[in-house]
């Protein structure tokens, strides 16, 4: 059977160099005795292709290879980028016609991987998207204790990651392979969405998606005004679009409003007839001159879902806590593809509001350690003037990245930097600012007070339970373990949570409190 997939004609597998670079850190960490590792990269950073080449290596070697995938969708994608390269492979999912359980390597649906007997021990394991910690998956981990595992994932922000894995290996940063053209940063505008008033919260204190639809009904004929107005100004007419919704409900009346505008936008869900049926939907919009010009998703294309021609998304869904699939979702239209030199993200969930800051944050420098990363998705991010100031441009309601609008260039009028000193004031002058950090601490951070300042109050709004004046002091004693013999200078205390923080200050900031809380437990 196996024999009617094979291609004479694959491509091979040309590594760019920092995914030479990555597969060399995760040989070297394995050689350290370490099992689990993440392979943690942004969109596009060809974590499916790099760890291709590891596979294709146990294959000439003959080792029983497993790559598994959490969503039946990516079976056949996964598939189809392996016998692109020649890889060959079975395939695992409920009666699919690639199964083949004695090839080398096998692409596995988890939900089947669980049921499912196969031949050898597996000496290899790639877990995709590693980040949904899917329980089957994580048993398939402890009953092979001596395969390599390798979690792929852009976003290792899931509570307990640190459980399941040794280590983290960071690839190269989403900037960098924006500067590096390997992907488009979109334009992001921020339009019209529910209050977060209108919007209860489920169990897991995310807000729920009954609540969402309700609220997000009420503003259906803005998204698709907002839709009509961006894609004429940006790209003169309609162009393929991907919308996330919260629930099936919402999404058909979606559907209903762009069909009155004149628009074919087509539904897939969890709920939909059978996979076939998706499938043959997802192959249509695929293709470059596609009937269907937007895919109404819910719950199906947050992870993983590549059609790179696909040049604009809208959020409908939004997130309270989860910056992983706010991430992942706007994803979907920054990989590359020919002739694409614009994306656009129209965001009617206000998750750009809560969210930007920290996802430029992770664009610029990474996911960070996992014992930090795992944190990202547990906090809940307010939504308020301050943030909106933060994240709106007042000009043309784009998204700030720190003081600039990524859409029109306006830039927010610098500080003036003066400050009040014993009653009077005086230009605060950061060059001749120095401070001498606690002996042992030798992070270059430290040179730049004012980000360690920036990094403690971040760190403290998103661990502290008390009230605010309270976190602010703890972050003052913070500073003190840190700087011994500094005072803040005047203003910083009060000042407002900054928008982004250095990673490097965070992990430093958080080594020191667990520092302090081991000390406390010994004393």
């Amino acid at each position: 059977m196996y024999d009617l997939f094979r291609s004479d004609s694959a491509k091979e597998i040309t590594l760019r160099p920092y995914q030479a670079d990555a597969i060399e850190a995760l040989r070297s960490a394995i050689r350290e005795g370490k099992r689990r590792l993440v392979l943690c990269a942004g969109t596009g950073a060809g974590k499916t292709l790099t760890s291709g080449k590891l596979l294709q290596e146990a294959d000439r070697k003959g080792s029983y290879s497993l790559f598994v995938v959490d969503r039946v969708a990516l079976v056949d994608q996964t598939s189809a980028v392996f016998d692109e390269y020649g890889i060959q492979h079975g395939v695992v999912q409920g009666s699919h016609p690639r199964w083949a359980p004695r090839e080398n390597v096998q692409v596995c649906s988890a939900q089947t991987l669980a049921r499912r007997q196969l031949p050898r021990k597996p000496s290899l394991i790639v877990v995709d998207e590693a980040h949904c910690r899917h329980k089957g998956t994580i048993a398939l981990m402890g009953e092979n204790p001596d395969a390599v595992c390798i979690g792929l994932t852009a976003t290792p922000f899931t509570k307990g990651m640190g459980n399941d894995w040794d280590s983290i290996v960071n690839v190269r940063s989403t900037r960098l392979l924006i500067e590096d053209g390997h992907l488009v940063e979109p334009t992001i505008y921020v339009a019209r969405s529910p209050e977060d008033v209108e919007l209860g919260l489920n169990s897991y204190g995310e807000f729920s998606d009954d609540s969402a639809t309700s609220a997000g009904i009420k503003i259906i004929g803005d998204v698709v005004s907002e839709w009509e107005r961006k894609v004429q100004e940006h790209f003169g007419g309609p162009v393929k679009t991907i919308v996330f919704s919260p629930t099936v409900e919402h999404g058909r009346e979606l559907c209903a409003a762009f069909a009155a505008a004149g628009h074919n936008f087509q539904q897939i869900s969890y709920m939909d007839r059978s996979d076939e049926e998706r499938a043959e939907r997802i192959a249509e919009f695929r293709r470059p001159d596609s009937v269907i010009t937007g895919l109404v998703s819910c719950g199906v294309l947050t992870k993983g879902f590549d059609v790179p021609d696909c040049l604009v998304g809208i959020s409908c869904k939004p997130y309270r806590k989860s910056l992983s699939s706010h991430m992942q979702e706007i994803g979907r239209v920054m990989r590359s593809a020919p002739g694409k030199d614009k994306a656009l993200w129209l965001c009617h969930s206000g998750n750009v509001e809560r969210f930007a800051g920290d996802m430029f944050d992770v664009w610029a420098n990474g996911a960070g350690e996992l014992d930090t990363a795992e944190k990202r998705d547990s906090k809940a991010r307010e939504r308020n003037q301050q943030t909106r100031e933060a994240a709106v441009c007042p000009e043309c309601s784009g998204a700030m990245r720190g003081p600039v609008c990524i859409c029109c260039g306006w830039e927010r009028p610098a500080r003036s930097g003066i400050v009040s000193v014993d009653g009077e004031l005086q230009a605060f002058d950061a060059s001749k600012f120095t401070l001498t950090a606690r002996d042992g601490l030798r992070a270059e951070c430290l040179g730049d007070p004012r980000k360690v300042w920036d990094a403690i109050i971040a760190y403290c709004f998103d661990n502290a339970r008390g009230d605010e004046s309270k976190t602010r002091r703890w972050g003052y004693g913070i500073w003190r373990g840190i700087y011994p013999d500094a005072k803040l200078p005047r203003g910083w205390f009060d000042a407002a949570r900054p928008a982004l923080v250095d990673m490097s200050a965070y992990s430093l900031v958080d080594r020191e409190v667990k520092r302090f809380r081991k000390r406390g437990r010994a004393a």
